[in-house]
């Protein structure tokens, strides 16, 4: 195996940390192939490497052009200060993307484990049924795979040496699938876990003139899951909200370090009465907590962030195995499910944006 070595045994679903941003609630869609709970790190050796997953588009009956304005990576290791390309390229006919072309890429610097997201200073617009997004990465990178599904769905490509234009796949020297096959000759046994985030040309569905349905963010089918916590994540960076949201916490750096102090969070308890109906398939439980974002002049941040603020919430000890984090905003206010870290009695998420926190858990 030459580009992507594995350096330990399967881990958990996500190896995550507090501080990072974990898959943003902007766009209406999660594009996500991952669907197994199984992962094994791979790092990048010998030249820069570039690493996409493909997604087809037709199924999600998206108004065109559509817009893409994040992309994540599960990272397992970076080297302090690695600059990394997120890239998005339209594909007009599926198959190998050799003929896809380049709609957009941002360059950016990770420096820690974890579930990086790359926002692009502005959304990548694409029109075609299929998209490829990923990262051009550079030597030692370590990201995770999921070790489920086909490895069709991920390709890899690299120039042995040297770099190569990623405004060009034709100009690689190698560009395959990780499937075993040649010429990357490298078999993941699953798919990276890379994501995206997709808008259509109208915004979200809707049911009916100015009724929004429920927008589930789930990469999995049916059904959120939890992500298990790796078990070193910096809880002492939590402070929890006073009465009557104390079980709700917030990130003190994401505040004070990430936003410099420019921005503050504000939580009150709200009648359970107001909060919108559950999405089909889960039970709304625990309070209903209404969180909202100020700047420094103390008017309230109706805009998303760019940069998400960790939330953590301690469900019914009954419920923590199952729970999963939710926020309602819109007029009428409905559900996104927030993807949720475990971490022992907690369950936490990133947020970019005002509205209504609560807990949720599926139901048969």
């Amino acid at each position: 195996m030459r580009k992507l070595i594995p350096v330990a045994i399967l881990l958990g679903l996500i190896v995550v940390s507090l501080s990072f941003a974990l898959t943003a609630q902007a766009g209406d869609r999660v594009l996500n192939l991952n669907s197994g709970d199984a992962s094994a790190p791979f790092t990048v050796q010998g030249e820069p490497s570039l690493v996409i997953n493909g997604f087809d588009l037709t199924p999600l009956g998206l108004t065109f052009p559509a817009t893409i304005d994040r992309v994540s990576i599960a990272v397992s290791a970076a080297p302090a200060g690695t600059s990394v390309t997120a890239v998005v390229y339209q594909d007009p006919n599926g198959g190998s993307p050799l003929d896809a072309t380049l709609a957009g890429q941002f360059t950016t610097t990770v420096s820690q484990s974890g579930v990086f997201t790359a926002v692009f200073p502005t959304p990548v617009q694409v029109n075609a049924p299929v998209v490829w997004v990923g990262f051009y990465l550079p030597v030692n990178f370590s990201f995770l795979a999921d070790q489920s599904g086909s490895s069709v769905l991920t390709y890899w490509a690299w120039s042995p040496g040297t770099t190569f234009d990623i405004n060009r796949l034709s100009s690689a020297a190698v560009l395959g699938p990780a499937n075993g096959s040649a010429p990357v000759n490298l078999n993941m046994s699953g798919i990276a876990r890379i994501t995206a985030e997709i808008t259509g040309a109208s915004g979200s569905p809707t049911t009916g003139p100015g009724t929004p349905t429920a927008v589930l963010t789930t990469p999995i089918p049916g059904r959120a899951t939890q992500i298990p916590a790796l078990g070193n994540e910096p809880m002492n960076v939590m402070r929890f909200f006073p009465p009557a949201c104390d079980t709700l916490a917030w990130d003190t750096e994401d505040i004070g370090i990430s936003f410099n102090g420019s921005i503050s969070v504000r939580c009150t308890a709200i009648w359970n009465g107001y909060a919108p109906v559950a999405p089909s398939g889960y039970q709304r439980l625990q309070l209903y907590y209404d969180i909202t974002f100020y700047d420094n002049d103390g008017d309230p941040i109706t805009t998303k962030l760019d940069i998400p603020v960790t939330h953590c919430m301690k469900p019914n000890p009954a419920d923590v195995n199952n729970a999963i984090m939710g926020i309602a905003s819109g007029v009428p206010r409905t559900w996104e499910i927030l993807p949720t870290l475990r971490v022992g009695e907690l369950i936490c998420a990133e947020v970019y944006k005002s509205g209504g926190l609560s807990y949720l858990v599926p139901v048969a």
